[in-house]
């Protein structure tokens, strides 16, 4: 009789894992999948974002703005700046933006943003090439000296003799000058560093490394430009980066030899502009001060999107226009509900309900999970302590409902504004935790407290905390997001493993413990 009562329980696990098993073999097999396609590209939604005191004077404002090209892709441009007239134009190679106010406040603000996506680059030089007697009219420009890239100086001359890279091959010369140049000690930006100064000196930061190369190429008969832009990193900075291409068999090729790369260029890297230009100009007399914001994100890769468009996640969400991470957070909540089933079934661990922790896991995705337990707390205890005050007014409970929505809305707000002066950066994101999650969670708190007691309310919280902390673990892996991602049939696996414990009947963790003494007296009961 039992395995008959059982028999429903075990088919139905076996065709899910069948099920499961065929749609991912179906899916290798076909040939539409390759590994490396699962895993996600990175974005960057990078911002400019200048201040400055205008003194009610005209103010203008120009830089550059990235270009689309072959190893990199702009998209989504936004401006805020209030009082300024925006105006871009094309120069050469350059996009150039211009902001001008004809009366600019003091405290005034210009945030330019958009989304990067940078690829790396390696390029194969042939060992054979050598430079050519003549260039195009437009690639001979780079042969020329500037003012500060002195390329007829006698000291330039005599260093490119002495180094070997005024004969033999490209790529030999090229490797000579690359050598040398790197090893001037580095130094940090204090100004504009000319070629000759940077070698007379035996240092200098990015821009008199970058610009001695240029010379040093030039000489040796190698077009070679400055190229100016960001290496992209998530948070505030204010430092940009200099670096070099050279005109190498019909192909522009990068160098960087302040951190050492020869002919190739990792994907953080970002290019602003091309030549001997200055970051930002202003109107003078201005306070003036300039950051760069880089938040990353992670997208799927275009393998993926073209994955079976009939049951692709990815392809969807990117069609809708939506973000990887919401879709991350839709296919891994199955699998945290998993994780508090396991805890509670299986572990014995009180929580409030089954899909909190999950949830509260899924949103501390922003605040890391040490500054979302913070944030949790900062709000059930005040929120608690709200609700018991109004408690004695004898509200409705749809009207109690409505007031803690307005104070958590206003305890998660003010959360993140001390957050922000603190400059504790991780907790200013509890302010994205969804509002309804954390008022339902401080209501079980009260009602834990006030219908059993304070302890049981206390140590059913700190279930929720630690459930939540291992949802955290499991939902944030990389590698399970992208396995799931790849192969959403994986929750029908999950599906099967919630059956499977949704019969479970044997002893919990916690009553393993709890008993552990009349176990080891072998008392029985009666």
């Amino acid at each position: 009789m039992a395995s008959a009562r059982m028999a429903p329980h075990r088919i139905t696990i076996a065709l899910l894992v069948s099920v499961a098993i065929a749609f991912a073999w179906n899916k290798v097999a076909r040939g539409s999948f390759r590994p490396q396609d699962l895993f996600p590209h990175r974005e960057t939604r990078l911002t400019y974002d200048l201040h400055l005191d205008g003194h009610d004077d005209e103010v203008r404002v120009r830089t550059f703005l990235p270009a689309t090209d072959d190893r990199q892709t702009i998209r989504e441009e936004l401006t805020e700046a209030p009082t300024f007239h925006e105006s871009i134009e094309s120069s050469a190679h350059n996009r150039i933006v211009t902001w001008v106010a004809p009366r600019a406040r003091d405290g005034a603000t210009i945030r330019r943003s958009f989304t990067v996506h940078t690829d790396a680059v390696r390029y194969a030089i042939d060992p054979s090439l050598t430079p050519p007697t003549s260039y195009p009219t437009s690639v001979a420009l780079y042969l020329r000296p500037e003012e500060a890239i002195q390329v007829d100086a006698p000291e330039i001359v005599r260093l490119t003799s002495r180094i070997g890279a005024d004969h033999g091959p490209t790529i030999a010369r090229l490797r000579r000058i690359h050598t040398r140049v790197r090893r001037l000690h580095r130094r940090p930006f204090k100004g504009t560093t000319d070629a000759l100064t940077a070698l007379r000196l035996g240092e200098a930061s990015c821009n008199g490394k970058s610009r001695l190369f240029v010379a040093l190429a030039r000489r040796a008969g190698i077009p070679t430009r400055l190229v100016g832009g960001l290496i992209l990193a998530g948070g505030r900075k204010r430092t940009s980066h200099q670096w070099v291409e050279s005109w190498v068999g019909g192909h522009w090729v990068t160098f960087d030899p302040t951190n050492d790369h020869f002919a190739e260029l990792p994907a953080r890297y970002l290019r602003l502009y091309y030549g001997d230009e200055t970051l930002f100009t202003h109107t003078s007399n201005i306070n003036f001060d300039f950051a760069f914001v880089g938040v990353d994100a992670l997208v799927p890769s275009p393998a993926a999107r073209a994955w079976n468009p009939a049951w692709n996640p990815w392809g969807l969400f990117d069609r809708l226009g939506l973000s990887f991470s919401l879709l991350r957070t839709v296919l891994m909540l199955p699998i945290g509900a998993l994780v508090v089933v396991l805890f509670r079934n299986v572990v014995g661990v009180p929580t409030f309900g089954t899909f909190l922790p999950a949830l509260i896991a899924a949103a501390a995705a922003q605040t890391g999970a040490l500054w979302g337990v913070v944030g949790v707390l900062v709000v059930v205890a005040i929120v608690a302590s709200v609700r018991g005050a109004f408690q004695r007014l004898e509200l409705l409970h749809s009207p109690m409902l409505a007031i803690l929505l307005a104070a958590v809305t206003t305890t998660m707000l003010g959360t993140s504004l001390v957050a922000e002066r603190l400059g504790l950066r991780s907790l200013t994101f509890i302010a994205l935790f969804p509002i309804a999650v954390m008022a339902i969670t401080a209501e079980r708190f009260y009602l834990a407290a006030a219908e059993k007691n304070v302890t049981t309310a206390v140590k059913e919280l700190a279930g929720t905390l630690v459930v939540m902390l291992g949802c955290y673990v499991v939902m944030s892996s990389l590698a399970l997001q992208v396995l799931v991602i790849g192969f959403p049939e994986v929750l029908l696996l999950v599906v099967a493993a919630d059956i499977y414990l949704g019969r479970w009947v044997g002893p919990r963790v916690s009553e393993y413990l709890r008993f552990r003494a009349i176990r080891g007296t072998g008392a029985v009961a009666s």
